[in-house]
């Protein structure tokens, strides 16, 4: 399934959520809602992480 607004990884027929802002996981199972997706961190402003597209 191709997502336009979620980050969703597949592995071995999984597909692992990731948070929009920052990348860490969300949630896994075969389908997500195709919508921006952030983790409380993220939401609060007071995440450090920064997202790395491509890992």
């Amino acid at each position: 399934m191709d997502y336009e607004h979620a980050v969703v990884k597949f592995e071995e027929g999984v597909g692992t959520l990731l948070c929009n802002g920052c990348g860490i996981v969300l949630a896994e199972g075969a389908k997500h809602e195709d919508r921006e997706h952030y983790c409380t961190m993220c939401m609060s402003g007071n995440c450090k992480a920064k997202f790395k597209k491509g890992k």
